[in-house]
């Protein structure tokens, strides 16, 4: 499967489990704990597009492998740095709810290992 289409897989179920998280925290919580839970499904996600768009876009004009995988290295640094800055901003920005935004963050990231769990080939 390309790359293209488990990033967008990834996204897709991404944003079913924050929005399900978000429904849940704001039944349990409010709505204030449901809209940090859609900023942590959002951060997310934007992680999960801009390493699939950064890693994709350039390992497409590289043909040796340890570019690629370069490519990827970078990307993914990049990923972690950009993260921790929205995390930061956004626990600031939701001090009273930062529970209901980093558990709905953490949970999105189980996409990852549903859609290696599918298919993929």
């Amino acid at each position: 499967m390309p790359l293209k289409r488990v990033a967008v897989q990834v996204i897709r179920w991404q944003i079913a489990i924050g929005l399900i998280a978000a429904g849940i925290w704001t039944l349990a919580s409010g709505s204030d704990a449901g809209l940090a839970a859609i900023a942590g499904t959002g951060i997310s996600a934007f992680m999960t597009f801009y390493v699939a768009m950064r890693w994709g876009l350039r390992s497409a004009t590289e043909d040796d492998p340890r570019a690629i995988l370069g490519a990827f290295y970078r990307a993914e640094m990049m990923k972690l740095l950009l993260g921790t800055v929205l995390i930061v901003m956004a626990v600031y920005a939701f001090q009273d709810e930062a529970a209901a935004l980093v558990t709905t963050l953490a949970l999105t990231l189980a996409a990852y290992g549903l859609v290696l769990l599918g298919d993929i080939d």
